[in-house]
C-alpha cells in the first residue's frame, strides 16, 4: 500500500532544402539538352563553388544563366546566406518565360528562403503559382519536396489542420522508414499546436487518417493528468483506428509513454521546508494531486517528505533521501541549492526535479529538472501580449528596491530585443498618494514647471492652465499588488491617462472575487496560471475543501506543488521530445535545452471587477 512518509531532520527542425542532385533529378524532364550539373565544377569549398556557379551564369544566357543562379542559390541556401541568396534570386527574371523544371526550381527556392526568414505566406505563394503543373503531376521525388515545403509553410502560418493533411498526402509516397518519420512529424505539429487551434469544422476534416490523428491527440491532450488514463485511453484509440497509419506504428513521442510508465520511479522524496508558508503550499499541493490518484484507483509511488524547514543546509537532506532508496528527488527550493547542485560536473544521482532555477545560461547535469515560478515567465509574457497588441512605446512602473529593479531590466532588455521603445522607467515607495510618480511618468510635472514660469513672467492670477501629460506612451507595464493596483489605476485616470493600457504581472490579483475592489482594476490586462483563472481543474475545488483559504500567492503556490507531481512522469518525455507541452494548474508547461521548465500563462483582464480569461 502506497504511503507518504515524514523524514525529520527537486518541430524538431526540418532540412527543408532540396539537394542539387535530387532538385535535378525530380524536375520534369526539359526538351532541351541537360546543362552540366553543379557536381562538375570543380568544388573546393562552397564559396568557391557558388562564385563559380555565378561566374556561369553571368556568361550564359537564358534559360541556362537562370539555372546557374539557381545552382548557387541552393548552395548558399545550405550555407544559411540567406542575403546573398535572396540577391541572387532577385536577378533572375521573367520566371514564366523560362521552362517548367526551371520554374519549380525557382518556386522551391523561393518558398526555402521564404521559410527561412519566417515568412510563410510567401513561400506558399510561390509554391501555388497558377504557372505550375498540379503537384500530382510531378515526379514523386518532387512531389515529396512540395508537400514538405507546403507542410512547414502552414505550419509557419499557424495552419496546423491544413500542415497535417500535407504531410497525410506524403504517406504514400514514403518508403516504411519515412512513413515512421512522417508520422513522429505529424505528432510534432499537432502538439505544438496551441489550445483550440485543431478545433476543426466536419467539412476541413475530410479524411480518415485527419480524423484518426485528430482524435490520438485529443485522447492523449484530455488525460494529461493521469498518466494510466492517457495508457488507456491510447489503447482504446489503437483498437478502434485499426487501419490507420499511426496504429501499427505510434509516433515516438506517444510510445515513449508506455516505456516511462512500465520503469517509472516507486519511491519519491520530497525535499521541502514543510514548516515555512512556501514549502507548506507546495506540499499542501504536491499532496492534494497525490491523494487524488490514490482516490481514483492510480498506481502510486511510495512518497517521503524530507522537512527543511530552518535547515543550514538542505542538500544534507538531499544526499540522505539518496541513501534510503529514493529514485526520484522533488526539491531543493532554495536558489543557492539549485545553483550548486547545477554546479556539479557529474550526473545526478537520481533525476531530480529541483522547485527552484539556478543561473541561467550555465547548464545543467544529467538528470537536473529545474521548474518554478520565474518572473521571467510572467514579464515576458506581458511585453509578447502588449507587442501582440501592436504597441511599441512603453513606461514602466515598479516599486522601489533591488529585487523589483531586476523586474525593470528584464522588461526593458526583453521590450527593446522585441524591437520596442522605453519612454519612461520610474518606480514608487510605499506611499497613498501616486500622483508625483504618475507626474514625473507623464513628463505632467514639467508642464506644471512651465506653468509656473510663464506665471512668474507674466505674473496674472487669471492665466488659465490645464495640464499636458505626454502622448508617446503606448501602455504601461505594472508591477504592484492589488491594494496599490486598485490606487495606481484611479490616479492615472485623475491625471488624464485612463486611455492608456495597463499590463501588469500576476502580483494585481489577489486570487478572490471581491467585485466592488477590483473595479478599479477595470480594463488591466494581466497573465495568471489558470489554476487562479479557470475552475475546469477538478482537483482546485477539492483543494479548496481540504485546506485553509488562501491568498492568490499562496494559491499559486499550491499549484506549483499540483504540477510538481504532474512532471514527475513527465520530465522525461519533454527533455525527449521537447515539442511536448503539459497544460499545467501554473500554465502550459514546456522544456528548455537547459533542463528548465517554463510555463505559459493565460492573459485575462478586469471587467466591472471579475478577473475574466482573455483570448490569445
Amino acid at each position: 500500500m502506497p504511503e507518504i512518509q515524514f523524514v525529520h531532520t527537486r518541430l524538431r527542425t526540418l532540412s527543408l532544402i532540396c539537394g542539387l542532385a535530387t532538385l535535378l533529378s525530380c524536375a520534369n524532364p526539359s526538351p532541351q539538352a541537360p546543362l552540366a550539373p553543379i557536381e562538375s565544377i570543380e568544388f573546393g569549398d562552397q564559396a568557391s563553388a557558388i562564385q563559380n556557379a555565378l561566374d556561369l551564369a553571368r556568361n550564359s544566357s537564358s534559360p541556362e544563366s537562370a539555372d546557374y543562379r539557381l545552382d548557387a542559390v541552393e548552395l548558399m541556401l545550405q550555407a544559411g546566406s540567406i542575403e546573398e541568396a535572396q540577391t541572387t534570386l532577385e536577378r533572375i527574371n521573367n520566371i514564366t518565360d523560362l521552362p517548367e523544371p526551371t520554374q519549380v526550381r525557382y518556386a522551391v527556392a523561393v518558398a526555402n528562403l521564404a521559410l527561412a526568414q519566417e515568412e510563410p505566406e510567401v513561400a506558399l505563394r510561390a509554391l501555388q503559382s497558377s504557372t505550375l503543373s498540379p503537384i500530382n503531376s510531378q515526379a514523386p521525388d518532387l512531389q515529396i519536396t512540395l508537400r514538405e515545403l507546403r507542410a512547414e509553410g502552414f505550419f509557419q502560418d499557424g495552419q496546423y489542420i491544413a500542415a497535417v493533411r500535407e504531410r497525410i498526402q506524403l504517406t504514400p509516397l514514403l518508403d516504411n522508414d519515412r512513413q515512421v518519420e512522417n508520422n513522429d512529424i505529424i505528432w510534432e505539429i499537432l502538439s505544438s499546436a496551441p489550445r483550440n487551434a485543431l478545433v476543426s469544422s466536419s467539412t476541413a476534416v475530410d479524411s480518415y487518417e485527419l480524423r484518426g490523428w485528430l482524435e490520438l491527440s485529443r485522447l492523449v491532450q484530455s488525460n494529461q493528468r493521469d498518466f494510466q488514463a492517457q495508457i488507456s485511453a491510447i489503447d482504446q484509440w489503437r483498437n478502434t483506428w485499426t487501419q490507420h497509419s499511426a496504429a501499427s506504428s505510434l509516433p515516438a513521442a506517444v510510445a515513449r509513454i508506455y516505456s516511462i510508465w512500465e520503469n517509472r520511479p516507486h519511491e519519491i522524496a520530497l525535499v521541502v521546508p514543510v514548516q515555512e508558508p512556501v514549502g507548506k503550499a507546495i506540499s499542501e499541493g504536491f499532496l492534494s494531486a497525490y491523494y487524488e490518484a490514490l482516490a481514483n484507483g492510480r498506481d502510486v509511488p511510495q512518497v517521503r517528505i524530507y522537512d527543511t524547514s530552518y535547515q543550514a543546509e538542505p542538500l544534507v537532506l538531499y544526499d540522505q533521501a539518496v541513501e534510503e532508496g529514493a529514485q526520484l528527488i522533488i526539491g531543493p527550493i532554495l536558489k543557492d541549492a539549485v545553483r550548486r547542485v547545477q554546479r556539479s560536473s557529474r550526473p545526478m544521482p537520481v533525476p531530480t526535479l529541483a522547485l527552484n532555477y539556478g543561473d541561467p545560461g550555465s547548464g545543467a547535469p544529467q538528470g537536473l529538472y529545474q521548474f518554478g515560478l520565474a518572473p521571467e515567465d510572467e514579464i515576458m509574457q506581458a511585453a509578447d501580449t502588449a507587442w501582440a497588441a501592436g504597441h511599441r512605446y512603453a513606461a514602466v512602473l515598479t516599486p522601489s528596491g533591488g529585487d523589483y529593479l531586476r523586474i525593470q531590466d528584464t522588461f526593458v532588455n526583453y521590450w527593446q530585443q522585441l524591437g520596442g521603445t522605453i519612454v519612461s522607467v520610474d518606480s514608487y515607495a510605499d506611499a497613498r498618494d501616486y500622483s508625483p510618480v504618475i507626474k514625473r511618468i507623464f513628463s505632467i510635472d514639467a508642464s506644471e514647471a512651465r506653468a509656473a514660469r510663464i506665471r512668474n513672467l507674466i505674473p496674472r492670477q487669471n492665466i488659465e492652465f490645464i495640464p499636458r501629460r505626454r502622448q508617446d506612451v503606448d501602455f504601461i507595464f505594472l508591477l504592484a499588488n492589488p491594494n496599490e493596483g486598485r490606487q495606481i489605476k484611479p490616479t492615472l485616470a485623475f491625471h488624464f491617462a485612463d486611455d492608456v493600457p495597463v499590463y501588469a504581472m500576476p502580483s494585481i490579483y489577489d486570487g478572490g472575487n471581491n467585485t466592488t475592489a477590483n473595479r478599479d482594476l477595470n480594463n488591466v490586462i494581466f497573465n495568471d496560471a489558470p489554476w487562479i483563472l479557470d475552475n475546469d481543474d477538478p482537483l482546485k475545488t477539492s483543494v479548496s475543501a481540504t485546506w485553509s483559504a488562501a491568498s492568490g500567492p499562496i494559491q499559486r503556490l499550491r499549484a506549483m506543488g499540483v504540477d510538481a507531481y504532474r512532471l514527475y512522469l513527465r520530465m522525461e518525455l519533454m527533455r525527449e521530445f521537447p515539442f511536448t507541452r503539459l497544460n499545467g494548474a501554473t500554465g502550459e508547461l514546456h522544456y528548455e535545452s537547459d533542463g528548465s521548465i517554463h510555463r505559459k500563462l493565460r492573459n485575462a483582464v478586469f471587467i466591472n471587477g471579475i478577473a475574466s480569461p482573455l483570448d490569445d
